[in-house]
């Protein structure tokens, strides 16, 4: 039996002539121990925050089983910088281990090695989402990839990367109940379908405090946003037949942001809202591929 590849899909797929240690005939991929001080951690990372109880869990099997998976390195100069393990790293160094399993890159465009370090970071790691969604910010301003360049790269859809990145326009609070796993990716779904970033503040927060359920959250979004479009209605519209709010609220929910179905006689609209340039390209993604 073949020995089983130690490194993810991520760098053998960005990168194709970089075999993995479990190639046949590779000798410059090999797993070589290197001491956890000639390495330093990677700027690029995605996570922002690491959860220390998690980070000693880690420590103890280490200090039981040791290092199982290396980590991946690019050769700086006289040192090492991390391209994805840094959990393994940082758990290495608490345990009191001086050594380190490794696999090195030399990698020298920057622009490959932060596209790989970035990808391989999204890929391996357990993030939030908003650490999710700055990741795929960051690969679309620093390595200047589009949403369909990022879906492929990471193996999802253009529509998640899109939503993720919406995340983005959230007020910043919001955005820190999401990276601390206050709120989830269906409450921030729902809010986004707010208008006004006050109204996302304060139902967010009420999201928090009541711990409502995304269920909940889009009871009371879709609750707000009726009375608001009621007293903005000055037509005939402004009592709306309820199976077209049913289709209204069932739009809404299909692309993830307001829909209005407005008539008038026999003839009428239908307004799909979009927040910026990415989020129209998200909306006519779906539009488009409805039919296919």
């Amino acid at each position: 039996m073949g020995k089983k590849p130690v490194l993810g899909k991520g760098i053998n797929a960005l990168i194709p002539e970089f075999p993995d240690s479990g190639s046949q005939g590779d000798s410059t991929r090999q797993i070589v121990y290197l001491h956890v001080d000639e390495i330093e951690r990677n700027p690029l990372q995605a996570r922002t925050e690491f959860d220390e109880e998690r980070i000693e869990e880690l420590m103890h099997s280490i200090q039981e089983k040791g290092v199982i998976q290396p980590i991946t390195v690019n050769r700086v100069g006289q040192g090492y910088q991390l391209i994805a393990g840094e959990r393994r790293w940082r758990a290495t160094q608490k345990a009191g281990i001086q050594e380190i399993p490794a696999i090195i890159h030399e990698i020298e465009s920057q622009q490959d090695l932060m596209e790989l370090s970035l990808i391989e970071n999204i890929q391996r790691e357990n993030l939030t989402p908003i650490e999710e969604a700055e990741g795929y910010r960051a690969l679309m301003d620093k390595c200047f990839l589009t949403q369909e360049e990022i879906a492929r790269k990471v193996g999802k859809n253009r529509s998640t990367v899109a939503n993720l990145l919406r995340l983005l326009n959230l007020p910043h609070e919001i955005q820190d109940f999401l990276r601390r796993d206050k709120l989830q990716m269906g409450h921030a779904r729902a809010l986004l379908g707010l208008d006004d970033d006050d109204d996302k503040l304060n139902m967010g927060r009420r999201a928090v405090e009541e711990n409502l359920s995304v269920r909940e959250i889009e009871k009371a979004v879709n609750g707000q946003r009726t009375g608001r479009d009621k007293k903005k209605e000055n037509t005939a519209t402004a009592d709306p037949d309820p199976h077209v709010r049913d289709f209204e609220e069932r739009l809404q929910h299909r692309f993830g942001t307001a829909v209005h179905i407005r008539r008038a006689a026999n003839k009428g609209r239908i307004e799909v809202e979009f927040y910026d340039d990415s989020d129209l390209e998200r909306i006519l993604e779906l539009l488009l591929t409805d039919g296919e």
